[in-house]
């Protein structure tokens, strides 16, 4: 059943005022970079979502354009979707006037038949612990899908704790706007998937080190092991999840 609608309209009041009211320069995390350590992320996403180029690809909760002008520029064919229009403004400007990429204000938590059954792949980095529900995000997004589409997404691992320490103590953070990462265990994320019509869940996790570390040499070599061993990668810092619009479609409800 669906939430109250205005406890809906205070939840994306706060999302939005988390980025766009405080200045640019405070929001550094969402600017477009080179870095080794959002490479890696496009990389690993890329790599498990099967994307190549040409792939018509819906990158929802896009934000700044961190990941989707990353992606546009692997020869990807990526619409950016977000709920802020002040985000997409900075997108477009980070992109240049000569981008391919379109951009869409919405909400995912709604309908948005202008899109149905237009996209190959959908990708969120580091959205859906933004969304005031799960189950209705997925419910929305499926029928972006064409036949046989695909979901996949990056997230926080919840059950690292390095991401607690960091909503506790970084001073352009908080709890209130951060604190879906806790519905993001696999059993949830999984339930709310398969409601929605998408089949053959399946989850990736990466990582350990913050951008500071991994993007120095130490890093970049140190990371790949961590990988490796198979008794620590449940606690890894990150969570991919990817899964397949099934056979009859989306479902919603």
């Amino acid at each position: 059943m669906p939430k109250d609608n205005n406890e809906q309209a205070r939840h994306n009041a706060i999302q939005r005022s988390y980025y766009e009211d405080r200045p640019r320069a405070d929001n550094h995390r969402m600017l477009v970079q080179q870095s080794p350590y959002v490479m890696n992320h496009v990389d690993q996403l890329i790599a498990f979502a099967g994307l190549k180029p040409g792939d018509r690809v819906l990158d929802v909760g896009c934000g700044m354009g961190k990941f989707t002008i990353p992606l546009s520029q692997r020869g990807i064919d990526v619409d950016g979707f977000d709920l802020s229009p002040k985000l997409l403004e900075e997108l477009r400007t980070q992109a240049g006037s000569d981008s391919a990429i379109k951009t869409f204000c919405g909400d995912l938590l709604e309908d948005n038949p202008e899109l149905n059954g237009k996209y190959d792949q959908i990708t969120g980095f580091f959205m859906l612990h933004h969304l005031f529900d799960l189950q209705q995000a997925m419910n929305h997004m499926a029928p972006l899908l064409k036949p046989g589409g695909q979901a996949t997404f990056l997230e926080p691992n919840p059950l690292c704790a390095l991401f607690y320490i960091q909503i506790t103590l970084a001073p352009t953070m908080s709890w209130k706007a951060e604190k879906g990462i806790l519905k993001l265990t696999q059993k949830n994320t999984t339930k709310c998937m398969e409601k929605a019509g998408f089949t053959d869940v399946a989850f990736k996790r990466y990582g350990i080190l913050p951008p500071f570390m991994r993007n120095t040499g130490f890093g970049a070599k140190f990371e790949p092991m961590y990988d490796k061993v198979a008794l620590l990668r449940p606690f890894s810092a990150f969570q991919m999840v990817k899964a397949r619009l099934g056979p009859n479609g989306a479902t919603k409800g």
